[in-house]
């Protein structure tokens, strides 16, 4: 089971993950992004994965899709407790990634 919540603070969304990610659930993650980016115009992105538990490497691919769109569009992505796994993986887009230690710490790296 996946839980997502989010939060708009000073422009930025947080998006908090909670759970199991998966398959068969990222299309729920997919779609609120889907929505933000080409419906709301939202182009900065902070994705707390401190309590995701499992993440299924099928995702990978998928996940690297979404975050090459949001740069495609000239948007900035933040990421806050990122699992080992998942890190090896974004790792081809670190130019673009921020890794911060607290949600805080964002809006040092990321401004509207």
């Amino acid at each position: 089971m996946l839980e997502v919540t989010s939060q708009v603070n000073k422009g930025i969304i947080f998006i908090r993950l909670e759970g199991e990610l998966t398959d068969s659930n990222f299309y729920r993650v997919e779609d609120f992004i889907n929505y933000l980016l080409y419906k709301q115009g939202m182009l900065l992105y902070v994705f707390n994965l401190e309590r995701v538990n499992i993440v299924d490497c099928s995702l990978f691919n998928i996940i690297q899709n979404k975050l090459t769109e949001i740069f495609l569009s000239c948007g900035s992505v933040a990421f806050y407790g990122v699992p080992r796994a998942l890190k090896k993986i974004l790792w081809e887009h670190r130019e673009q990634l921020f890794y911060v230690m607290d949600e805080r710490e964002v809006f040092q790296y990321i401004s509207l």
